[in-house]
């Protein structure tokens, strides 16, 4: 295969994907009308939960500084209230000031009920700022149906 032709398709799939994030969190701004009324929690809206997330080592301790060149996970867990298995997928964007997304990496698994997992995505800041993180919580990349709210966060690198 040319490598032109392998570029061409890693740019489309980068594309389809961040198009697909767009419109499942303009979906998901159209829900936060009715979910505000409803007793739901920040983070679910269904049989799944997901707490804030935490920036953590490599070895899985929390942060309270970050530091560019630094290995950092974004951690979550999330919980399965159903009475049956649930696929999802896991997504974490990385925002720096301008709005531009500087890292996006997600993970697929399942979940049996009652089952919590903890999910981390690893980053390595290059420069120091300010940087929003967004967690998204999809059935799957295939089917990017919203399992939970859209998860935003900022944090500081320092150098």
């Amino acid at each position: 295969m040319n490598p032109i032709d392998t570029q061409n398709k890693q740019i489309v799939i980068i594309l389809v994907v961040a198009l697909t994030i767009i419109a499942a969190v303009k979906i998901q701004e159209s829900y936060a009308s009715v979910l505000s009324s409803s007793s739901a929690s920040p983070a679910s809206f269904g049989d799944i939960t997901l707490t804030q997330p935490k920036m953590v080592s490599d070895d899985g301790h929390e942060l309270n500084t970050v530091k560019i060149y630094q290995s950092v996970g974004i951690s979550s867990v999330l919980t399965n209230h159903a009475p049956s298995e649930k696929k999802f997928t896991y997504i974490v964007q990385v925002l720096n000031k301008k709005m531009q997304a500087e890292h996006l990496e997600g993970l697929s698994a399942s979940m049996l009920s009652g089952q919590s997992f903890s999910c981390s995505q690893s980053w390595i800041p290059k420069e120091p700022g300010q940087y929003t993180i967004q967690i998204f919580v999809w059935q799957s990349l295939g089917s990017p149906i919203v399992v939970t709210n859209v998860i935003k966060t900022t944090i500081t690198v320092s150098v």
